[in-house]
């Protein structure tokens, strides 16, 4: 909020005044003067980029976190802190400038329209005084005394000036028994012969403006509102020391992320293809939505890698038709987008390749296609891919394999046959990776009496304090439970002892414990006690929930947006075990996984963040990153059912207005009227901004639902930037999603 440099040149170079000879004190005093001026231009500054764009809440302005951590409480020091001081340092710095300029003082009582003192130096004066002292009778001030005397009837001071030489009055100056301040001074002139009182000046009879101009060393330090403006300025001059030390960590703390940013570099980078000769290299293309194809990729390029096959990965946007026809082998991973939809980051391929006709007799290929049963088209791209392959000549290495949420099963089928085509069958099975120890923090629901379903705020934090770091757009997958009544239910129905131990994932444990993380489907029979082993031996783990996270790791805790999912039976598996069965405190296996198909660019361009419902959490996060980072232009477009009960994360979207580090949030809160009105229709009516911060640069990104609000979405902007737009926007990465 305020300045560093002015600061430090305000505090330091007032010894200017004081220190050196006479001819010295003008460098010194011209100094204090340029500081002075800094000191106000920066606090002017600092307000106008607070200042909000429309009139909010005004308590965050002055509402200190004390619970925030790193960035954001250091940001909290400089700038709350900072608003707190804002009016006496422009106090200070404004009537400081009265003792540095002559032009500035001029100009005070010019616009006052205060009578100016007299210019007589009183240092002069008073030497003179001082030289005639032998030389004539000091003059009688009785008559002056005692006209002051009947004049006055209370005083706390008097300071008397002598006349020098015969004929001159007498001034007297006093303070009242009760003063306004220490230089609410009255002023007395009196005839030093006759004692006739010829004027008297009356400080509370004064003009404002002749008070101010009277009273300007008390403005400057605090007095003219008595004890408590004296401490208000004493700990506001104390506290310059802190923004120095605030505004110095937080470059530190933003040069420190920019070099990081221009030192990242993707683990593993793509090798540079030489489309203009044969290589014996194998191709391994993806297509990732949330970066588990990407992931999986990588992975496969490193088991080959491993056993001397060079291969070569890219993002299948890349791919054109000269890489096709010269790789003589390829493998693809590839994800499914909502229902049968290709990824964002493969409807360029789609739109160049998979649309027309290309000759690859010459091509053998393998496919991994990752997809989940509870869509109705079960691996759409990944089959579309596959009829699009062998339509064009290329023969399959072996038959697709389809992964239905990350299926271990499935993914050691794909290993083995990495394994015959390296040659490398006693490689290590792919096993199912590990998750960490976490506890459930904090938990609580941001939405009584909603129409729709409860949504929770939750934060985990980690068992054990470990290295653990993620980016602004990143998920989470959760191991859900089922809670204990629907395992003793379970129990119940099978005859079943839950204290039995018996083998799963390599070790012994209670068969309770194995059926809490299992889907339970009802065997029908009762089981004998030797088949209880093979009863577990089939039971299909319940899948990972992912979240998008919505938390920095500079808060210290994973934080998700979870709305809370009722079922027939009960509840969701993930929501349920997150937002009802699991207690404060309860362990929770969890893993963070890159998304790097929804990471921030690591410039400061534009961002347009769309969104609905729990697609927030990941807006919040990029929100957070980008007011972390200072970058400024953040418009967000968010919707739900009612502003009074579904305003997610209100008063910290507020702050960030008033901050002015989101420049314009539109909200779509569907039934607070009689027409309903949806995130969708807000981007519409919002077109001409919308071109116009593409035009800019910007970046967009959406994030929600792929029921209604994504396809609107995609509409809308289709219909405002056009169809060819939209796809060039993908193909540069400004137009980015993560819908579910």
């Amino acid at each position: 909020m305020i300045g560093v440099g002015a600061l430090i040149l305000r505090v330091c170079s007032s010894s200017f005044i004081t220190l050196g000879t006479k001819r010295q004190q003008p460098l010194g005093k011209q100094i204090v003067g340029a500081s002075t001026i800094g000191l106000i231009v920066l606090a002017l500054s600092g307000l106008y980029l607070r200042w909000p764009r429309r009139m909010l809440n005004w308590r965050t302005w002055f509402t200190f976190h004390w619970a925030r951590k790193g960035r954001g409480f250091l940001w909290d020091l400089h700038s709350v802190i900072g608003t707190w001081v804002l009016l006496p340092y422009l106090l200070m710095g404004l009537t400081g400038l009265y003792w540095s300029y002559d032009w500035y003082r001029d100009g005070l009582f010019a616009l006052t329209g205060a009578p100016r003192p007299n210019q007589q130096n009183a240092a002069g004066a008073g030497k003179g005084k001082e030289q005639k002292a032998g030389q004539q009778q000091a003059p009688d001030i009785t008559p002056a005394w005692s006209a002051f005397r009947q004049e006055v009837d209370e005083f706390s001071s008097v300071t008397l000036r002598l006349p020098e030489r015969a004929g001159q009055a007498v001034q007297i100056n006093y303070l009242g028994a009760n003063p306004s301040h220490d230089r609410a001074s009255n002023r007395l002139t009196v005839n030093a012969t006759t004692g006739e009182i010829t004027q008297h000046e009356r400080y509370n009879e004064k003009p404002l403006g002749a008070k101010l101009m009277s009273s300007m060393f008390a403005l400057h330090s605090g007095s003219f509102f008595g004890l408590p403006g004296m401490v208000a300025l004493m700990l506001s001059s104390l506290a310059m020391p802190l923004f120095a030390i605030t505004g110095w960590m937080l470059y530190l703390d933003r040069r420190k992320k920019k070099q990081a940013a221009r030192k990242a570099q993707v683990t593993n980078p793509p090798r540079p293809v030489d489309v203009g000769a044969a290589v014996e290299e194998l191709l391994i293309g993806f297509a990732s939505q949330t970066g588990f194809a990407e992931r999986l990729a990588w992975q496969t390029a490193s088991y080959l890698q491993a056993v001397g096959m060079p291969v070569t990965v890219q993002p299948l946007n890349r791919l054109t038709q000269d890489h096709f026809k010269r790789f003589r082998r390829a493998l693809f991973v590839v994800s499914t987008f909502g229902d049968g939809e290709p990824p964002d980051s493969a409807r360029s391929f789609v739109r160049k390749l998979m649309k027309r006709h290309t000759q690859l007799d010459g091509l053998r290929f393998g496919l991994l296609v990752l997809g989940d049963r509870q869509y109705k088209t079960f691996c759409g791209f990944g089959k579309a891919l596959d009829h699009w392959l062998r339509g064009q000549g290329a023969q399959p290495l072996f038959e697709p394999i389809e992964v239905d949420n990350g299926d271990i099963k499935s993914l050691d089928n794909w290993r083995r046959h990495l394994g015959s085509l390296s040659g490398a069958n006693n490689a290590q099975s792919w096993t199912k990776p590990e998750y960490g120890r976490w506890r459930l923090a904090a938990r609580r629901l941001l939405n009584p009496g909603s129409q729709g379903g409860p949504t929770f705020h939750v934060e985990l934090a980690p068992i054990y304090p470990l290295p653990i770091d993620w980016k602004s757009g990143d998920l989470v997958e959760v191991v859900p439970r089922h809670s204990r009544t629907r395992v003793a239910q379970f129990l119940n129905d099978t005859g079943l002892d839950g204290r039995v131990l018996v083998q799963y994932a390599g070790r012994t444990q209670p068969l309770a414990e194995v059926l809490a993380r299992s889907v339970l489907a009802s065997p029908g029979i009762k089981l004998e006690a030797n088949s209880i082993q093979n009863f577990v031996d089939a039971l299909t783990p319940l899948p990972q929930r992912e979240y998008s996270i919505s938390s920095l790791p500079e808060d210290g805790a994973v934080h998700l947006l979870i709305r809370q999912v009722r079922l027939n039976d009960g509840f969701g598996s993930g929501s349920g075990w997150l937002t009802e069965h699991a207690a404060i405190g309860a362990e929770i296996e969890l893993r963070i996984r890159a998304n790097n198909s929804f990471r921030l660019p690591d410039d400061d361009r534009p961002l347009i963040l769309i969104g609905n419902g729990t697609g927030l959490a990941s807006l919040r996060s990029h929100l957070k990153a980008r007011t972390r980072a200072e970058h400024r232009r953040n418009w967000l477009i968010f919707g739900e059912r009612n502003a009074a009960r579904d305003f997610y994360y209100r008063e910290e979207i507020e702050t960030w207005q008033t901050q002015r580090l989101l420049t314009r949030v539109d909200m779509a809160f569907s039934r607070d009227q009689a027409e309903r009105g949806y995130v969708q229709d807000r981007v519409r009516q919002a077109k001409n901004e919308v071109r116009n911060w593409i035009s800019e640069g910007a970046a967009i990104y959406v994030c929600g639902s792929v029921d209604g609000m994504a396809p609107g979405v995609d509409e809308a902007l289709v219909d405002i930037l056009g169809k060819e737009e939209i796809e060039r926007l993908v193909d540069e990465g400004r137009y980015r999603r993560d819908v579910y």
